[in-house]
């Protein structure tokens, strides 16, 4: 999109969270100190716990502190609105707002204030990221119990940390208990939270379809010799980052015929739970002149309408889809899609208007 429509954009956040001593100010300095390219502004309730790398500061003013890479952290002084608000007005407004609550917080009365019919054009509720101590999280009795679940329930990621310091056992029974309370969230496993920030942002330079090329570089030769369809569908998978503790993998979905909203909606609320992020543009039979715009964030998924595809542009599909190390698969996936595609049998077109407002209430599914 044009830059001066890019700036009507409501800005992506997400809500860190998780009971006391998860690891949710680890996850955040690993953000914080990751050079992303992206303006991050994140509002904490104690700034001081926060560890930023002192050669990345650059301006501190108040309780605010400006970061070399772009980022400012922000201290949540009075009402959590307010603060938001006074970011939206800076002449540099961030790209995404990360928000760490509390470790006694309860995330959905924080996510509610940003689904206020007054705010929801200014921001996007892109994610609620639950962090948990895998290896004391079964310990935990009482309210605080109570509590954690709440945090987990919310979650459309839940990153079960410090994996390392518990059994394979014991880290089954974990991810059971979870599967439990959350039974369609994204369970991504890691030690000192250490997410891949493909998985915890969005938007800028960690961008999925950048990645889709990187992956289509890394799988040039693999793909010398494999039938290509006819519908120009390329697919690339099980895109393997070898860090253990970063470990993912991706594929691309690609065609020219155009989705039925309404199946592309179902297809996409129902990806299995393996699947953490999709993103992408897409050509839809119900508004065949404008790219949509993808992305699925855990179990959140939201759609908007870009600009309008150029006149020397073939309407396309590219979606690439990030999930957990073996648990992308891409024949399944292809035909989810395919499913979405419009056949001759599924011919009827949902009213613009119809669609218009699918897109104002971004596909939420949370």
């Amino acid at each position: 999109m044009s830059e001066q429509a890019d700036s009507f954009q409501p800005i992506p956040l997400t809500i860190l969270t998780g009971f006391l001593g998860a690891g949710k100010t680890t996850l955040l300095n690993h953000i914080l100190n990751s050079e992303h390219g992206l303006k991050i502004a994140v509002l904490v309730n104690d700034f001081g716990e926060v560890n930023v790398d002192s050669r990345l500061i650059v301006d501190v003013e108040g309780e605010t502190v400006s970061l070399s890479n772009g980022c400012i952290c922000c201290t949540i002084r009075d009402d959590l609105l307010r603060t938001v608000i006074r970011l939206l007005a800076r002449p540099d407004r961030p790209d995404y707002i990360l928000i760490e609550t509390s470790g006694v917080s309860d995330p959905v009365s924080v996510a509610l204030t940003f689904m206020m019919p007054d705010i929801r054009p200014l921001i996007n509720l892109d994610s609620i990221l639950t962090v948990i101590d895998a290896d004391q999280v079964l310990s935990l009795k009482g309210e605080n119990a109570l509590l954690a679940m709440d945090q987990i329930g919310a979650a459309d990621m839940v990153v079960l940390n410090k994996v390392d310091l518990i059994t394979s056992k014991r880290l089954e029974k974990v991810r059971r208990w979870v599967r439990d309370i959350a039974p369609d969230a994204r369970i991504f496993e890691t030690s000192f939270g250490k997410i891949p920030l493909e998985l915890a942002l969005g938007v800028g330079r960690f961008d999925l379809i950048q990645l889709s090329r990187e992956a289509r570089d890394v799988h040039v030769h693999a793909a010398e010799g494999e039938e290509q369809e006819e519908h120009g569908e390329e697919e690339h998978h099980h895109h393997h980052h070898h860090d253990h503790s970063l470990v993912y993998n991706t594929w691309v979905y690609r065609s020219f015929e155009p989705f039925t909203l309404k199946n592309l909606r179902e297809v996409t609320k129902n990806l299995p739970p393996s699947i953490y992020r999709a993103k992408g543009f897409v050509y839809l039979s119900d508004a065949p002149a404008r790219r949509g715009i993808l992305h699925l964030t855990g179990r959140r998924v939201r759609l908007s309408l870009g600009e309008y595809w150029r006149k020397d542009e073939v309407p396309n599909n590219e979606i690439v889809v990030i999930g957990s190390a073996g648990g992308v698969d891409a024949q399944d996936l292809k035909r989810r899609f395919e499913w979405a595609l419009t056949r001759e049998v599924n011919r009827r077109k949902t009213p613009l208007s119809e669609v218009v407002d699918w897109v104002r209430t971004s596909f939420n599914q949370a």
